[in-house]
C-alpha cells in the first residue's frame, strides 16, 4: 500500500494544474474558483443537494428589503454545464422565524421538477412558559418545522404546512427523496422535554402519509445536525449523534425499510464523552448501496475529523481515517464518486475550509484549502454537492460549495471545485488503467440464469444491498446478451435503471454450469 500522501495546496482557477510529487510523477491538483453568489448580502443557512438531473439546487434564508422583520426563503439552480446561477426565487416569506447558524433550512429535489423544502419558525411565547417574558430557551417555546414543495420545477409552491402535528418541537430536520418520489423526513424532537423528560428524541415520518410519527431513537444529542441519504431500492440510511445514559455521544445510524426502521446501531466506538451538545452532526452519502460516512468526535480531549465506507447500504462500515491535518472545528459534508473515492470537508478553527480526497482504495490523498490564508473565514455549515460525477478515463468531477463569510458584506459564497478524477487515479496507480465509461455505469450482480426469452432474463440473486434484496427478479436486456441455453447458468454482470426499467448487461456466463 502506497504511503497517505499529505498534500495542502492553496490554488487559485489559475493555478498551475499540477504540483511535483517526485523525481518521476506529477500528482494533479484540485482546483477552484468562485462562482457570483445569487444570494444578496446578509444572506444565511444555504444548502445544497442535487437533483436526478444533475442540477445543482441551492436553497438560503435572504432578509427582505425595507422590512427587517421579515425574511425570503429562497433558492436557485446550477444546471451541469452552466457557467451561472439561474435567477433567485422565492419558496416562502414570513415573519418570527427561527434563524441559527446551525439549524438551517434544507431542500431534497426528485424527478421531473419535484422538490421539496423545510424552514423553521419560533413558537409563540406564552406566559406560563417564560414568566410574562417575550424571551425563549431552545427547549422553552422553541421552534417547529414548515415544509412546501413544487411540482413544476420551482415555478409554484404549496402553502406551508407542519412538518408533524405531534409537536411543536422540531429540530435538525433531514429530508431524503425514495426512490418511489416519496420524501423521507427525521427530526430531533422535543416532546419528551416538554413534558418534563431530561431525553431528546429522534423522530420520521414519510411526508404525506397517514399515520403517527415514527420513534426511531429514544435518547440522541441535543441538537447535532441529521443526515439521510436514499437507495434505489426504496430504503434510505440515517446517521446522527446518540446519548446514552453515560454521557456517550457517538455516531449511530438507522437503516429504513420503506415502512419500518432497523434498530439503531453505532457507526463506531469513538468513546466521546461530553456533558453537553457539540453541535456537530455527521453527513452521509451513496452511490447505488455503497455509502460515505464523516464526522468529528473530540474523544479523549483529541478533535479530529473521521471518514468511514461501506460496501453494502450501512450493514458495515469500515475502521475510519483520520482527515484532519489541525486543529478541526468539525462541520462535515462528504460526497462519493462513482468509481469509489470520497470527498470530505470541514472548516478549522481558524474558519479555513478543506477538503480531502479519499481514494477508491481507501487511502487519505490529497488536501485542499478552498481559499487562499488572506481570504474571508468561512462560517456556518458549509455543503457540499456533486455536480458532475467522474465519467471514467481522464475525465473530472465538479463540486459545489457554499459557506457563510465574514468578510464584508457578510453572506454566502459558492465555489465549483474542479477534481481530476482520472488524472489522480493514474498517478496514484502509476499506470494509465483508469476505468472506462462503461466500467462504472450500473452496478454489479451475480446470480442464476432461470429463463431467458423476448429480451427479458429472469435471474434468482443473493442480497445486492440497496439495490435489491434477495430473490427473483425480470431485467431487460438486448437481444443478442443471451441465449435461452444460457438458463440453469450462473453469471456475473451489471445492472442499471433505463426509463423506469431495470436492465441486465456486460453479462458473464460462469465456465461450469450452476447445479
Amino acid at each position: 500500500m502506497r504511503p497517505t500522501l499529505l498534500l495542502f495546496a492553496f490554488v487559485a482557477a489559475a493555478s498551475p494544474a499540477l504540483f511535483a510529487a517526485g523525481p518521476e510523477r506529477q500528482v494533479p491538483a484540485i482546483t477552484f474558483q468562485e462562482i457570483p453568489t445569487p444570494a444578496a448580502p446578509g444572506s444565511s443557512g444555504g444548502s445544497l443537494v442535487t437533483a436526478p438531473d444533475g442540477s445543482v439546487w441551492l436553497s438560503w434564508l435572504e432578509p427582505m428589503a425595507g422590512d427587517g422583520s421579515r425574511l425570503s426563503l429562497k433558492f436557485s439552480t446550477l444546471a451541469p454545464s452552466a457557467a451561472a446561477w439561474t435567477a433567485p426565487r422565492v419558496i416562502a416569506t414570513g415573519a418570527n422565524w427561527f434563524v441559527n447558524w446551525a439549524d438551517f433550512p434544507a431542500i431534497t429535489a426528485g424527478r421531473n421538477g419535484h422538490a421539496t423544502a423545510v424552514w423553521f419558525v419560533s413558537n409563540p411565547v406564552l406566559p406560563s412558559e417564560s414568566g410574562g417574558s417575550a424571551v425563549h430557551d431552545h427547549h422553552g417555546p422553541g421552534y417547529h418545522a414548515v415544509v412546501s414543495s413544487t411540482r413544476d420545477h420551482g415555478q409554484t409552491w404549496s402553502g406551508p404546512e407542519p412538518l408533524t402535528r405531534e409537536s411543536n418541537s422540531v429540530e435538525f430536520v433531514s429530508l431524503a427523496t425514495l426512490a418511489d418520489g416519496r420524501v423521507l423526513t427525521c427530526w430531533l424532537d422535543g416532546r419528551a422535554k416538554k413534558a418534563g423528560r431530561d431525553v431528546q428524541q429522534l423522530f420520521a415520518r414519510v411526508l404525506g402519509t397517514d399515520g403517527a410519527d415514527q420513534p426511531v431513537d429514544a435518547s440522541v444529542c441535543d441538537c447535532c445536525q441529521t443526515t439521510l441519504t436514499a437507495f434505489p431500492d426504496g430504503t434510505a440510511l440515517l446517521a446522527y449523534r446518540g446519548r446514552s445514559s453515560d454521557e456517550v455521544r457517538d455516531i449511530r445510524h438507522a437503516r429504513f425499510r420503506g415502512r419500518n426502521w432497523d434498530e439503531p446501531r453505532p457507526l463506531h466506538a469513538d468513546d466521546w464523552r461530553i456533558q453537553g451538545c457539540p453541535v456537530n452532526g455527521p453527513q452521509l452519502a451513496s452511490d447505488g448501496g455503497r455509502v460515505a460516512a464523516a464526522w468529528f468526535t473530540a474523544a479523549d480531549n483529541d478533535p479530529r475529523v473521521l471518514a468511514s465506507f461501506s460496501p453494502d447500504a450501512g450493514a458495515r462500515f469500515l475502521m475510519p481515517l483520520r482527515l484532519d491535518a489541525d486543529k478541526p472545528a468539525g462541520r462535515v459534508d462528504t460526497i462519493l464518486l462513482r468509481d469509489g473515492a470520497m470527498l470530505v470537508s470541514w472548516l478549522g478553527v481558524d474558519g479555513a475550509l478543506w477538503l480531502r480526497r479519499i481514494t477508491p482504495e481507501f487511502t487519505a490523498a490529497q488536501s485542499v484549502r478552498l481559499g487562499s490564508p488572506g481570504a474571508s473565514r468561512a462560517t456556518g455549515v458549509p455543503r457540499i454537492a456533486l455536480r458532475r460525477d467522474y465519467a471514467g478515463g481522464r475525465t473530472d468531477a465538479e463540486l459545489v460549495v457554499v459557506a457563510g463569510s465574514d468578510g464584508d458584506p457578510r453572506g454566502l459564497s459558492t465555489l465549483l471545485v474542479t477534481v481530476p478524477e482520472g488524472a489522480l487515479l493514474e498517478a496514484e496507480r502509476e499506470c494509465e488503467c483508469t476505468p472506462s465509461a462503461d466500467q462504472l455505469r450500473g452496478y454489479p450482480i451475480r446470480g442464476t440464469i432461470l429463463a431467458v426469452e423476448s429480451g427479458v432474463v429472469r435471474v434468482r440473486h443473493p442480497d445486492v444491498p440497496g439495490i435489491f434484496a434477495a430473490g427473483t427478479q425480470d431485467f431487460r436486456m438486448a437481444s443478442s446478451t443471451l441465449a435461452p441455453e444460457s438458463a440453469g447458468r450462473q453469471f456475473l454482470g451489471r445492472i442499471e435503471p433505463r426509463d423506469g426499467d431495470w436492465w441486465l448487461f456486460d453479462v458473464r456466463i460462469a465456465a461450469i454450469p450452476a447445479r
